[in-house]
């Protein structure tokens, strides 16, 4: 019974430890797993996000295509990695399933065990307490048969040596008449003698039993006083292996509850993954398909990008001569007061007055400012002017431009007096464009230009600085929606930034 006292709260520690030893080294394992799946999947977002910017330019549904290849790519280690992950989890969880259903075994064990004691105990007890009942009954009876002998006894000594002549067993040898009557006087006395000598043993063997019976009456209640004792605990070690087995037998629905739970995790992490697996396919295809369109896509975006660069070379001749000849209408007008104002001295000096002439400020030809053009847009950049890698066509390419990223819908402003050349719709990629001529700066033509709108307010004719031509948005090769701004010196393009 000691030892089923001493099993019972270990039975129930180790039925509570297991399943919450198992439950926190799995919830340990697959939060630690968690936040290394929840990285990857950072980094791989913004990995996705960094792609877009190096697919601006690239035909949309080939950036698209690409895209959902390498988000599909990047999605497989982390889906295999939770497949992994949810594969471990059941087999701990099925392992803390059977260890908590053999604790359960081994708890209601145990409780049959001690219930059998305390069963045992119990009808020990009863023996025990009927030989107890029989005893005192046994004591009872000895005790009033040891008083009726005693009083037979005394009351015979009584007759011998108290009573009358005639009655005392000395009056009946002595008071004989002849011999035969003292013969006969004589037997009956001898035989009176032998009965009171044998209720003189009877009565010494009484007191025997009489002693031995309270012995064992005293013995059968230290018995019983221990039996107690005993019933007492069994009763107490019953009840609680009792509540270790419906412990035990709830940590063990517990236990198979997560393991059920651990099975469908893991087989919606299989499921999942195949799907990625079906899907990388598909996107593979797609991509393959789509890159077969690339080369005549480029082929036509080179040539409208050729068509506009002719245009602003055009542009930028025509400016050249016509700010050439402006400067020479001015440099004429100024010669031509230079020598009307030397006239009137020449003159004054022959009326012999003094005039001293008033030459005219120097013609410049560049007084623009390094900051000249303003912001059409406000907003984070994006990516900046210059070369990078395109990971599909697998080389170096020339972001012309700088991107912003704001959101679809923003307005976009002039970035500084001009006149628009070009607006509407363009195959290159870049969308709703806007075009403008600002003139000859700095010694060459300017020209900026507005690219992927949602939509053009400006049209043609001039345009004031600040001056609102359209919205931006995702049109032609675009990947989100942001303001991609070009800046062109003689049809060539320059990093904005020079002239922001």
């Amino acid at each position: 019974m000691r030892r089923s006292e001493k099993s019972g709260p270990a039975t129930r520690l180790t039925a509570a430890g297991l399943v919450v030893a198992c439950s926190v080294s799995v919830g340990t394992a697959l939060v630690a797993r968690a936040d290394s799946v929840s990285d990857q999947k950072k980094r791989n977002d913004q990995k996705i996000a960094a792609l877009g910017q190096q697919l601006e330019g690239t035909n949309a549904s080939l950036a698209r295509a690409y895209v959902n290849l390498e988000r599909t790519n990047a999605a497989l280690p982390i889906a295999q990695q939770r497949v992994v992950a949810a594969q471990s989890a059941q087999a701990q969880a099925q392992a803390a399933q059977a260890a908590a259903e053999d604790t359960e075994a081994r708890a209601v064990a145990a409780e049959a065990k001690a219930r059998a004691y305390n069963d045992e105990v119990a009808q020990r007890l009863a023996v025990a307490q009927a030989n107890e009942q029989r005893a005192k009954e046994q004591l009872a009876k000895s005790s009033t048969d040891l008083v009726s002998s005693q009083d037979a006894l005394d009351s015979y000594a009584a007759e011998v040596f108290q009573g009358s002549d005639q009655e005392s067993q000395l009056g009946m040898v002595f008071g004989s008449t002849s011999p035969q009557d003292f013969a006969n006087r004589l037997v009956m006395a001898d035989t009176a003698s032998a009965v009171a000598s044998d209720t003189i043993d009877k009565l010494a063997a009484m007191t025997v039993d009489n002693t031995s019976t309270r012995s064992y009456l005293t013995s059968v209640r230290g018995e019983i006083d221990d039996l107690k004792r005993q019933a007492e605990a069994a009763l107490q070690g019953a009840e609680a292996a009792a509540a270790a087995a419906t412990q035990a037998k709830n940590q063990s629905i517990i236990a198979k509850n997560n393991a059920i739970t651990a099975a469908q995790n893991a087989a919606a992490a299989k499921t999942q993954l195949d799907q990625l697996k079906t899907k990388q396919a598909s996107a593979a295809a797609d991509l393959a398909a789509q890159r077969q369109n690339e080369a005549a896509d480029l082929a036509s975006a080179q040539a409208e990008s050729n068509r506009l660069q002719a245009i602003l070379v055009e542009q930028a001749r025509k400016a050249r001569i016509a700010e050439q000849q402006r400067l020479a209408r001015l440099k004429a007008q100024r010669d031509a007061k230079i020598r009307a104002e030397r006239a009137k001295a020449a003159a004054a000096k022959k009326r012999g007055q003094v005039y001293v002439p008033k030459d005219p400020p120097p013609v410049q030809s560049d007084p623009t400012p390094s900051n000249y053009l303003t912001y059409p847009a406000n907003g984070p950049t994006t990516s900046g002017f210059g070369m990078r890698w395109h990971p599909i066509l697998k080389k170096w390419m020339l972001h012309d431009g700088l991107d912003w990223g704001i959101p679809c819908g923003t307005p976009v402003y002039a970035a500084a007096p001009g006149d628009v050349i070009r607006a509407g719709w363009r195959a290159s990629g870049w969308g709703n464009q806007v075009v403008i001529d600002h003139g000859i700066h700095r010694g060459v033509d300017l020209v900026t230009t507005y690219n992927h709108l949602t939509s053009i307010v400006k049209f043609s004719g001039s345009v004031n600085r600040g001056q609102l031509i359209g919205y931006s948005g995702t049109t032609g090769y675009s990947t989100g929606c942001h303001l991609h701004f070009g800046v062109y010196e003689d049809g060539t393009p320059v990093d904005p930034r020079k002239w922001l």
